[in-house]
């Protein structure tokens, strides 16, 4: 049993090739993520609705690419919209669907409210923002990301025993365990990275991403990368691999 997907027409170097809002159910069906509000997308998400008799909408987080198209959606097809950041989805919360339930995972790190959707039937998950397909990384960035709570997520993950995870960027990851793997590791050696640059006695954040990323980062991508930066010192000094400015 494999989900419908529907690829919103917003390519960018943060959103792959765009985001992929996922359909499970026919006659009651949940709509996860339905991404901008391009009017192309939304009448394409629309169509594939307008079978079914029952529609909920679910968010993983409220970034725009992921929510931005969710209340023109709603009243297109006289849905209700869910998301942990408006209280109307918990963690363990169960949203039926005529080919499943799907299991609300409360899964932070990308950013505070974020959410994945376990789908035992279909032996999956829907991982929102915490893995990108085809990557081995993703945004964990000031002031949103927490890399602890976000490395918790990854192992909530993992425990689940997932046959295939879905994305909401690029395409799925059919061998979770081994992807998951690859996403810990890039992690760690991120960190091994940002030590080595603090040990060599550059200060400032700018200093750091610069020797981390190296003169080849796309000017685009430096703020997101500045904030990964602060995300790694902030993790390494909550873990007391990085000393205080008191000490």
């Amino acid at each position: 049993m494999k989900p419908r997907a529907v690829t919103a027409p917003n390519a960018s170097a943060m959103t792959l090739t765009g985001t992929v809002t996922w359909l499970v159910g026919d006659d009651e069906l949940a709509i996860i993520d339905p991404g901008s509000a391009d009017p192309t997308h939304i009448d394409a998400l629309a169509a594939a609705a307008s079978g079914a008799s029952t529609v909920r909408i679910l968010l993983t987080h409220n970034h725009p690419d992921h929510s931005g198209g969710s209340r023109q959606l709603a009243r297109r097809v006289d849905a209700r919209v869910f998301s942990i950041a408006s209280g109307t989805l918990r963690d363990g919360s169960v949203i039926p669907t005529d080919h499943g339930d799907l299991i609300t995972l409360a899964t932070p790190g990308h950013t505070p409210d974020h959410a994945s959707f376990h789908w035992p039937a279909g032996s999956a998950i829907f991982c929102g923002d915490l893995m990108m397909g085809g990557l081995d990384t993703a945004l964990v960035a000031a002031p949103e990301g927490d890399l602890g709570a976000y490395l918790d997520s990854l192992q909530r993950i993992r425990l689940l025993e997932p046959g295939t995870i879905y994305p909401a960027h690029g395409p799925a990851f059919t061998d979770p365990v081994t992807a998951l793997d690859r996403y810990v590791h890039h992690r760690e050696e991120r960190e091994r990275q940002v030590l080595a640059a603090a040990a060599t006695g550059v200060c400032g954040l700018d200093g750091i991403t610069d020797l981390v990323y190296g003169p080849d980062l796309d000017p685009e991508l430096r703020p997101y990368a500045k904030g990964a930066i602060q995300a790694y010192l902030a993790h390494l000094l909550a873990t007391g691999r990085f000393p205080s400015p008191d000490d």
